[in-house]
């Protein structure tokens, strides 16, 4: 019978499942992408040829572009990562924010070798 491990010891074998894990995810920056209302940037985290995680940063500094990007970037990071590619719904109400989303991330594909 196993036993479990605990303590320092099994800390220790957390961390280095978790480093081990770490090591193989590679970051990726799209470009900045203009729009009218500000900038979208789109970084997405990869490993071996699957998205796993993505970030995105738009503009907040006027309140109805605040309300719209906390709202649209969300579901267009949750699309994104079902989709594993840039070929996206647009969010209604979002439609420059949604295509210069999409911009970036093809880019930050393109860049980690994945198909846009």
């Amino acid at each position: 019978m196993r036993r479990a491990m605990s303590g320092v010891g099994g800390l220790i074998a957390a961390l280095s499942a978790s480093a081990a894990l770490a090591a193989g995810v590679k970051t990726y920056n799209g470009p900045a992408t203009q729009m009218r209302w500000g900038t979208i940037q789109v970084t997405i985290r990869v490993s071996g040829k699957r998205l796993r995680d993505l970030s995105a940063s738009g503009p907040m500094h006027r309140p109805l572009s605040r309300k719209i990007n906390e709202s649209a970037l969300p579901k267009l990071r949750a699309e994104a990562l079902r989709a594993q590619r840039a070929h996206i719904n647009i969010v209604s109400g979002a439609t420059l924010t949604s295509n210069a989303f999409a911009h970036s991330l093809c880019a930050a594909l393109v860049s980690a070798g994945l198909r846009c």
